[in-house]
Formats: structure tokens, sequence, C-alpha cells
């Protein structure tokens, strides 16, 4: 059987026509040509209209994030965002709920490493640093016995902080948050003995820092030289008096000198207002607290340094005259520049509390105690000013003494001055401790009491050493009562 198999339709030719006069097969046409030039001209348009945008986009990128510049200083932030595209809001996301879990269960070290991984993938937000600050200022802090471990730990939240700024700048509440650790963490909380005394040693000591020596990571000193020449406290290190050495023997702040270091309540002063100066206001409190705190801040500065320079009278003058004089005249002028601080803060924080008060009259019940306590601090830092200069007239003439002479004129008035201060702190108890509270005795006042009882026994022992100074070395115990409270 005979099998054929179909001709090759490619080979067949029309009769009566060549091969090679076959027509060319015709191009498709249709929808297919229609949507590629819509698509090629709607690409055209979104290519043009992003030209047109992008310098509003770059102005207004600018406005939200800070760049430095420096492309190989930033590749480390950098690197996570080019190589993990999208991913990284996802890992961030692990990252935080670690995070909450750490904090729960109060692995505190953990945690640091948590915020900083987070900060390394969003460094551009505010709350990675405030978060991680706060765990190092106040719940590192505390897992320490030791005083310095735990002022360590302060400090490193405040650097913290400001070195979050450098991404996030003009941040009111990341400000906020420095303002309140001096304030809440360095000036009043339970260690601010500590705390406020050794920033003033390490800003006088500044000069002992040296980088090549001392490991920055150890030392507190390069953190408070890191933090008191920002420059929104516009300080400059003051050189030694001999004019020998590296600078650092305290601050020049405006025309002032604080040789001696000077209370971290003015650098919460400071920071206070500059986040009140933010174009957006801080979102965690409301106004009327807001702008309470800067004359809050003044306040505490006048009684920080009244109770520094009466610690400081009673220690140098309760021993004995050979052992006191290499150190003496440092020491005087240290509280000098204390009873100075007080004499212009003390006016400042009024006026202040005064404009707050216009501006927010339902607070006169809260504020206005503030205010009797300012002028209270006013008048005691005149009377302890003036017994001071007669003790030091005193120390001065080797501890001779004459009724009627410099010294004793001095302490004449200082009597009189104690007595105007025991009147305003009467009428400071009078307004902040009632003597009857809710129907019931009030407690509080009869602890009060004991600084008013202090006062009357600076008076007593200035009449006591007026009379015996001439004969007999005087007692001058009577320095030792504290006449203002601590406590806030």
């Amino acid at each position: 059987m005979r099998v054929t198999f179909p001709a090759d339709p490619r080979k067949t030719t029309l009769p009566g026509r060549p091969r090679d006069s076959l027509p060319p097969p015709a191009r498709p046409r249709g929808p297919v040509r229609r949507d590629q030039l819509l698509c090629a001209a709607v690409a055209v348009i979104l290519l043009a209209l992003i030209f047109a945008l992008q310098p509003a986009l770059n102005r207004r990128r600018a406005k939200l994030v800070y760049s430095s510049g420096q492309g190989i200083g930033n590749l480390f932030l950098e690197f996570p965002r080019l190589t993990l595209g999208g991913f990284r809001g996802i890992l961030a996301m692990v990252l935080w709920e670690n995070a909450e879990s750490d904090k729960n269960h109060r692995r505190w070290i953990p945690l640091e490493t948590d915020y900083n991984a987070i900060a390394t993938l969003e460094p551009y937000f505010g709350s990675v640093y405030i978060y991680n600050a706060w765990n190092q200022s106040y719940n590192l802090s505390a897992q320490f016995h030791s005083m310095s471990a735990k002022y360590k730990w302060v400090l490193d939240g405040l650097v913290y902080l400001y070195k979050g700024e450098k991404f996030v700048p003009h941040n009111a509440n990341m400000i906020m948050n420095e303002a309140n650790d001096f304030f809440l963490k360095l000036g009043t909380s339970f260690e601010r003995r500590y705390y406020c005394a050794r920033w003033r040693y390490d800003i006088a000591h500044l000069y002992m820092y040296n980088q090549k020596s001392v490991n920055p990571a150890l030392s507190t000193l390069a953190e408070v030289r890191y933090i008191v020449r920002r420059p929104e406290f516009k300080a400059s290190l003051l050189p030694a008096r001999n004019g020998k050495g590296p600078p650092g023997h305290g601050l020049k702040i405006n025309s002032r000198t604080y040789r001696y270091g000077i209370s971290p309540f003015y650098f919460a002063w400071v920071e206070y207002r500059r986040a009140l100066a933010q174009p957006q206001k801080p979102t965690d409190m409301g106004r009327e607290i807001l702008d309470s705190w800067p004359p809050m801040a003044l306040r505490l500065w006048c009684r920080d340094d009244l109770y520094f320079a009466q610690r400081l009278t009673y220690r140098i003058f309760s021993q004995p005259q050979a052992k006191m004089l290499r150190h003496f005249p440092a020491r005087a002028e240290n509280i000098r520049d204390c009873y100075r601080n007080v004499r212009i803060n003390a006016p400042r924080s009024i006026r202040e509390f005064q404009i707050y008060l216009h501006k927010f009259p339902n607070q006169i019940p809260v504020h206005r105690q503030h205010v009797y306590e300012v002028r209270f601090y006013e008048a005691l830092g005149r009377a302890e000013s003036r017994l001071f200069q007669g003790l030091l007239r005193w120390q001065v003439d080797h501890r001779r003494f004459r009724l009627g002479d410099a010294a004793d004129r001095d302490l004449a008035a200082a009597t009189g001055l104690y007595e105007k201060a025991i009147a305003a702190y009467r009428r400071y108890l009078a307004l902040a401790y009632p003597p009857q509270l809710n129907g019931m005795p009030n407690s509080a006042l009869h602890r009060q009491i004991r600084y008013l009882r202090a006062m009357r026994a600076r008076i007593r022992g200035i009449d006591n050493f007026r009379r015996t100074a001439a004969h007999h070395a005087p007692n001058l115990d009577f320095l030792a009562p504290q006449t203002l409270s601590y406590n806030d």
C-alpha cells in the first residue's frame, strides 16, 4: 500500500504566480498599538512631573531629615536602609516587641541593645532616642549601688539624646526630655546631693580630661565636656588663672564666670526655654504645665546655690585656722559666686512666675506659693551673704575681733536681715502650709518649723559670737543647722 504525505504548505504556490512574488505578512494592528502609545504617553507625563516636583520634595525632605553630607560617616546608618529595603520596617517592629518584652522582664542591658538596633534601622524617629535615654538615666542607673555608676548612666542618657539631635533636630519632645534629665534626675532625685555636687566638681575640673590618656567611655569628664559645650548653653571653657595648662577651669557664660561649677538647674532652664521655642511644642503635657518649667528651674537654682553655699560655709569655718589657709580663697570665691547667682536669679524667677500667672490665672493657687518661696530665698541669701562677709573679714584679720569694727558691723546687719528672712518665711508658710488641712492639724507644717528655728539659732549664734569672739575662740556651731528645705 502506498502512503502519501501532504505537501509542505511553505512550498506550495498558487498556480500562475511565482514563489518570490508572495505579499509580506500583515503587521498586527488594533488595540495593542493603541495601548502601547497610551503607556508611552503616560510615562512621559509622569517623568515630566517628577522633574517638576523634585525641587519641592527636596525642600520638604530637608525640613524633616537632617543630613550631614558626609557619606562615609553616615555609611553605618545608610547601609541598612539600602540593603534591607522594605524589610527594615518589619525588622524594627520585631525589635520593638523584643524591647517591650525586655522592659517588662526588667532585662535592662538587652533592652539598651534593642534600642540601639532600632535607632540604627530608624535613625530619624525621636521616640527611639527618648526611650533609650530614659532607660539609661532612670532604669539602668537604678541597678547600681555606687553613686558614681548611677551618675555615669544619667550622663549617658543625656549624651544619647544630644547625639540623636543630629538626626532629629528641633524635636521638642527630645529637648524636653533633656531638660527633665537636668531638672528631675540631676536636680531633684533622691541622689541629688551627690549629683549636684559632682556636676559642679566636673565642670570645675574639665581641664583634667585628656582624650589621649583617659578612656572617654569611662570618664564622666568627657561626657560633661560634651554636654556643656553644646551651642545652646553659650558656655566657653575658662583658662587657668596663671594662663598655663589646658582650658577647663570652669565656664564663662555671657559675661559671668562660673569657675567652681554651676547648678544643673541652669541647664534645665535653658533647655525648657528651647523646647518651648520650637515650632511644634512638646506633646507629652499641656501648655499650662510646660510654661511653668522655666521659672521653676530658676527657683530651684536659687535653692541649690543657697544650700551649697551654706554647707561650704560651715565646712570651712568649722576647721581650725591652720587647716583652711590653703584652699580658703578659692572656697570663699565659690561661696560669693553662689550668693551672686541668688541675687540675680531670684528676681528673674519672680518675674517669670508673674508673666506665667498672668497668662494662666487659674494656676495662681498652685504657683503663688512658689513666688513667696523665691522671695524667702532672696531674703535668706541677703542675710547669709552678709553673715559670710562678716566671718570673712574676721578670718582675714587673723580671727581678731573687736566691737565696732567692719566684721562686727556686718554681723550686726546680718541679724536684721535674718529677721526679714524669718518674716518672708512666715508669709510663705501661711500660704503653703496652713495650720489646718482638711479639718486636721497639718503635720507638714511642724516639719517646716525646724527651718524657722534654724534661723533663730543663727541670730542667737551671731549675738553670742559678738560677745565672746574678742576674748576667746567663738562657738561656730550655729552655722550647722539647715535654714531651708531641700525637699521638693
